[in-house]
């Protein structure tokens, strides 16, 4: 597959000029700058992408080629290379990037497709840099099925001890393999900002990378299967109609239907269902795209799943019914690599530690309706990801936590799950724990969702091996009564947002190893207990309602040391006094 090359406006700072066949001298034929500034290394470079459109000088046949690039401006070149898919601008939005930003649907494209891993904010007019620069790249190499061998081997490069999150390593050791990156006189300069030289020069190696080992990209279209009638025909040969990819339409299967891109692309109007322990009622394979409309899916017994998506492979559910009625099983299932998109239907689950979705990949519900009995909605393992937009969520007899975290197979120290909830009405047994966390990172967003019935808002497991769980709870126009409670070694971050209202009992057993609220002016805390919050910041003595309580903070910490290691008084009769 060749390169997607797009002649569009790349820089923000960028004027489109002429690209005059006169030559400066040197070895630009468009810009002095180039030539007169010691970039002669990156004018190959540079002209290659001026004549395919890709990028474009500053005006007066110069380059810059000394400015840094902001990350707006690196991410709309990424998604005018690389096929980064079409995503929500709804479900992947940024408060700091708005429609009419020239880079808006390349950074909802990139944050969709797992290239952009900030949350919230993305910051589009700082100046990216060298490392954050190099992890785009590869996601989007590896998106576009370009990364085959990798490796975390960064032993050329003598300041790569400063890397420690094990995916950089990654992206770093396998584009300096693949030689579209180099670093500089052995250093990779991880956090230097990246100039446009630079990134002239890392966009020119991949993009001859790409053409020279050009990749072929199953497509995820569709044909419904026609019907055998035992002739061949000349406007049908027999070569064809063997290759021809199926649909699986308007039948009930009571077995397990295998999606491998090739001989069946998806389902529509069917019912599949499997009633033996550990089996998939529709598994995806082979890296297929699949696609399932208007159908049933159901799994009956112990550890089976109603549908499951392994490896890189992805799916797209409209308007269908999921049921998953066994103990410790799925109706939803993605290894890490994969991607399900479902919009519309249902999914229900009934069984002791059964999932409605388990995943180490990513997941998006829109408008989906979920019903949870003695499991959870959502198991996000690993580095998973899940984004539920919309929808009801009623939960009984939760038996740990309606969204759950935990190690899974792939374990790493630096995962990290990702969960957001938004405009989702959440209704649980007054017993409920929204987010439950064992052995594993997790940042999460609830925003604008109505909650009812629920008891706590963080539940954090005690870990074996003293690895602290790190939990960053982030409430956006959100009102909540939820308590915080945890064991030994957790880390938890609250952040109150955009006139949000919590209403709990933080850590008021003083288990956790770090407790950090966050309240923004506008919002409010709200406290039914004496609690233990390590940091506490607000912006106004309004912003807290402390009900007479005490609120305990650490004379250790940097953060508090504007106290003095001093008592208090606040205005509710309670106290603001030293641990």
């Amino acid at each position: 597959m060749k390169a997607k090359l797009c002649a569009a406006a790349a820089l923000t700072l960028a004027v489109v000029m002429g690209t005059s066949s006169a030559a400066f001298a040197g070895n630009s034929k468009y810009f002095r700058d180039v030539n007169d500034g010691g970039y002669g290394w990156a004018s190959e470079a540079v002209d290659y992408l001026v004549q395919k459109g890709i990028v474009a000088g500053v005006g007066d046949n110069l380059y810059a080629p000394e400015l840094q690039i902001e990350r707006g401006d690196f991410v709309l070149l990424l998604n005018n290379t690389f096929d980064l898919g079409q995503h929500s601008t709804y479900v992947y939005g940024f408060t700091d990037v708005h429609e009419d930003d020239y880079y808006y649907t390349a950074v909802i494209n990139a944050k969709g497709a797992g290239a952009i891993t900030d949350d919230y904010a993305f910051y589009p007019q700082q100046p990216i840099t060298r490392g954050y620069a190099m992890q785009m790249l590869y996601k989007a190499l590896d998106l576009n099925g370009y990364i085959t061998d990798a490796t975390t081997d960064l032993s050329m490069y003598s300041d790569a001890d400063v890397i420690r999150d094990v995916k950089a390593q990654m992206a770093i050791a396998s584009l300096t393999k693949m030689g579209i990156i180099s670093g500089n006189d052995g250093r990779i300069n991880y956090n230097d900002a990246m100039s446009r030289a630079e990134m002239a020069m890392i966009f020119y190696k991949a993009v001859n990378y790409m053409d020279e080992h050009p990749v072929e990209k199953k497509s995820s279209s569709a044909v419904t299967q026609k019907p055998d009638t035992g002739k061949k025909t000349q406007e049908e040969p027999a070569e064809e109609e063997e290759n021809a990819s199926t649909v699986l339409s308007g039948v009930t299967k009571k077995a397990g239907v295998v999606i491998d891109g090739t001989a069946l692309t998806g389902i529509e109007n069917s019912t599949v269902s499997v009633a033996d322990p550990s089996e998939k009622a529709v598994e995806i394979i082979n890296n297929a795209a699949a696609e399932i409309s208007d159908s049933t899916v159901k799994s009956n017994a112990s550890n089976a799943v109603s549908v499951y998506a392994r490896g890189r492979s992805s799916a797209e559910i409209t308007n269908s019914e999921l049921y998953n009625l066994g103990s410790g099983s799925a109706a939803l299932r993605g290894e890490d690599g994969s991607k399900i998109e479902m919009t519309g239907g249902s999914i229900q689950t009934k069984s002791p530690k059964s999932n409605a979705v388990k995943t180490a990949g990513s997941v998006t519900l829109d408008s989906v309706g979920i019903t949870v009995s003695d499991g959870s909605a959502v198991f996000a393992e690993d580095a998973g990801k899940a984004v539920i937009n919309g929808g009801d969520i009623v939960a009984s007899n939760v038996s740990e936590g309606l969204f759950k975290t935990a190690a899974g197979k792939n374990d790493d120290e630096n995962d990290k799950a990702e969960i957001t909830v938004k405009g989702t009405n959440i209704t649980g047994d007054r017993k409920t724990t929204l987010f439950y966390i064992d052995k594993n990172d997790l940042k999460a967003r609830l925003e604008n969702c109505d909650i009812e019935k629920v008891k706590y808002l963080i539940d954090s497991r005690a870990t074996s091996n003293n690895k602290n769980n790190t939990v960053e709870i982030t409430l956006i126009n959100q009102t909540l009564e939820a308590d915080v409670i945890s064991e030994e070694n957790a880390r938890i971050i609250i952040n109150l947002k955009d006139g949000s209202y919590l209403k709990a009992s933080i850590n008021e057993l003083n288990r956790a190893e770090y407790v950090e609220v966050n309240v923004e002016e506008g919002s409010k805390l709200e406290l039914t207990s004496n609690s233990y919050i390590h940091v506490l910041k607000f912006n106004d003595a309004i912003d807290i309602n402390e009900n007479g309580y005490l609120i305990y903070y650490d004379t250790d910490l940097a953060a508090n040391d504007w106290l003095y290691d001093g008592d208090y008084q606040l205005a509710n009769g309670g106290m603001l006094t030293p641990q």
